[in-house]
């Protein structure tokens, strides 16, 4: 279960965007902007709901597909419970109006989702993780942190109306 926790970190998953926005880029795609530029990890999660916190690492890079409107983003992250290497889209959907992301790890969990940004640069998606034969509903939320930093807090159902935080990062870019 650890495994696809830490893939989806990207979107999985993010924060300032570290290059200049095109001109002819939509409002809505500019956006995407956050997740821009290569990043280390530092945080803490866990593998259970309820289970104790561990130190987590990682590294990420975030880019434009081909110009846009996508970013793809390659993270590999680390913990005391296991290592996962995770590959993710993340576009806007003008027909839907909506961001969607959709990735996979190295060990073939699947990860989809849509998301939102708030005025205030708040970053809310809503995702299932599938993996063998079971779905798991989560959430994450990025916010960033000033001084080419942002954070992350993931959150997975444990219950019916129930979350449960797994997993607070922070991103650096790297220099």
């Amino acid at each position: 279960m650890k495994r696809w926790v830490l893939g989806l970190m990207v979107a999985g998953a993010a924060v300032s965007s570290v290059a200049a926005q095109p001109t002819t880029r939509a409002a809505e795609e500019s956006q995407l902007g956050f997740f821009l530029g290569k990043w280390t990890e530092e945080g803490q999660s866990r593998s259970t709901p309820t289970g104790p916190f561990s130190k987590l690492t990682g590294d990420e890079s975030c880019s434009w597909f081909s110009g846009g409107p996508s970013v793809v983003c390659r993270e590999t992250t680390k913990d005391s419970n296991s290592e996962s290497d995770a590959l993710y889209i993340l576009s806007y959907d003008s027909s839907r109006k909506n961001y969607s992301v959709y990735g996979t790890d190295n060990v073939g969990t699947i990860y989809s989702g849509t998301g939102t940004v708030d005025a205030a640069g708040v970053w809310r998606w809503t995702a299932e993780s599938r993996s063998n034969g079971t779905v798991t509903p989560m959430r994450y939320t990025f916010k960033s942190a000033g001084k080419g930093a942002r954070t992350m807090d993931v959150e997975m159902a444990t219950g019916k109306g129930v979350w449960s935080k797994i997993q607070s990062v922070t991103y650096k870019l790297a220099r």
